[in-house]
């Protein structure tokens, strides 16, 4: 499948704005849109409400602190104001991938049928050609992963049963490939190594190679749902699934491998006292401890912890499920879990021995609006407001409440990711 090759500039981050039916893109006289002006961002905001795309500014701060709209770049070299822009994502070192509700050079005439895509309009952006890519499908790209060799991995945009994967390997020829799916509409959940083998809908597994599909119970007898997480390298693929019938289970992780054929060696188990359910999708949650390099594995609210090293795996005595779900109150670091008690109250539980705190920021002059986590880092990050300065600002949290601002902006701060 080819797909329509366009320029462009890149950047990362997550935003969101609201469309509304009477902001249809109108008839412009500028040239075809062939890029973004993102390169050397190193924030990424909305400035001002999110609700009506027209009242949103689309904004950025620059490595070396400019502040400056973010814009479409026509292939006369024109700025154009941005309208139409639902999500961006920051999907790996090289490529960024943004969502919008219509074709970004879609011009219709007085009476021409408002064309829609189904899940919106999805490109893929190389940040270093600043060259954009059309996918011709609607993807998510929150969780997308990349393999050893560039591809990118990613559901759908419209129903998410669907697992798409992108290969990269000729830039100028990419192609779509349906890699998985789901039996039923349910929103896919996937797990995949560096070299493509993927677990999903929390049963299926399939290899790199070929178009052959396995279940967990091919791994793990006497299961039927589970989950899996790769190794730090992200090299092997684990399995792990409550195994047993009647009163006698045993919670089990299982490591795969790909030889002449895919196969697994059971590394851990220990018996699952108390389990009465038949195991149901999203029954086991899984999430690395990357203080510890362990992995915590979380059922019916007990908390298992794995240790690679030794192929142990033993009962921590912290309830840790309400982190093992992704929402807007929880934040994960490399050193620290943080569950969100009030506007500026936090409890903290320490990665390296499981202890508890809590973490108050009310003295600090600050009204936290956004609180988010960068990949390795021991900081929790935010965007506020600075009532002694009046002035949005963004900066930096460590695990014993201090508090650094790096940056301050006169815009107000809606919504605000941070650039790798």
């Amino acid at each position: 499948m080819k797909f329509k090759y366009l320029l462009a500039a890149c950047t990362a981050f997550f935003l969101v704005s609201c469309s509304n039916d009477d902001e249809l893109p109108q008839p412009t006289q500028h040239g075809d849109i062939v890029g973004l002006n993102i390169k050397d961002a190193k924030y990424i905001y909305t400035s001002g409400t999110n609700t009506r795309s027209s009242s949103a500014q689309y904004r950025q701060i620059k490595k070396d602190g400019r502040d400056m709209e973010l814009s479409w770049i026509d292939n006369k070299g024109d700025t154009i104001k941005i309208n139409d822009l639902s999500k961006i994502w920051d999907i790996n070192k090289t490529y960024l991938m943004i969502n919008t509700a219509f074709d970004i050079n879609y011009r219709p005439l007085p009476g021409d049928p408002i064309e829609q895509r189904e899940g919106g309009y999805s490109y893929l952006i190389d940040k270093k050609t600043e060259a954009i890519y059309d996918l011709g499908i609607g993807l998510n790209g929150e969780n997308a992963i990349t393999d050893n060799k560039g591809n990118i991995y990613a559901t759908d945009n419209s129903f998410g049963s669907f697992l798409f994967k992108i290969h990269t390997q000729d830039a100028s020829n990419l192609k779509l490939e349906l890699y998985a799916q789901t039996q039923t509409q349910d929103k896919i959940h996937f797990v995949i190594n560096n070299k493509g083998t993927c677990f999903y809908g929390y049963r299926y597994i399939r290899p790199s190679y070929g178009t052959q599909q396995f279940i967990i119970s091919n791994f793990i007898p006497q299961t039927e749902y589970g989950n899996a997480f790769v190794s730090h390298d992200n090299e092997d693929l684990y399995l792990t699934a409550v195994s047993g019938e009647y009163d006698s289970y045993k919670l089990v992780v299982s490591k795969l491998s790909e030889k002449q054929e895919l196969q697994s060696q059971i590394m851990a188990e220990t018996e699952f006292l108390d389990y009465w359910e038949k195991p149901q999708p999203n029954n086991i949650q899984v999430k690395w401890n990357e203080r510890r390099a362990t992995m915590l594995i979380n059922v019916y609210g007990r908390t298992y912890e794995y240790i690679l090293a030794t192929r142990t795996l033993t009962e921590i005595p912290v309830n840790l499920s309400g982190f093992f779900t992704k929402d807007y109150s929880t934040y994960v670091t490399a050193n620290a879990l943080y569950a969100r008690k009030s506007v500026d109250k936090l409890d903290i539980i320490a990665l390296e021995d499981y202890s508890i705190k809590e973490l108050d920021l009310s003295s600090k002059d600050i009204d936290f609006r956004s609180i988010y986590t960068m990949d390795g880092s021991d900081l929790l990050y935010f965007a506020g407001f600075q009532y002694s300065t009046s002035q949005s600002v963004i900066g930096t949290i460590d695990i014993d409440g201090n508090v650094e601002i790096t940056e301050s902006t006169p815009n107000p701060i809606t919504n605000i990711i941070q650039i790798n």
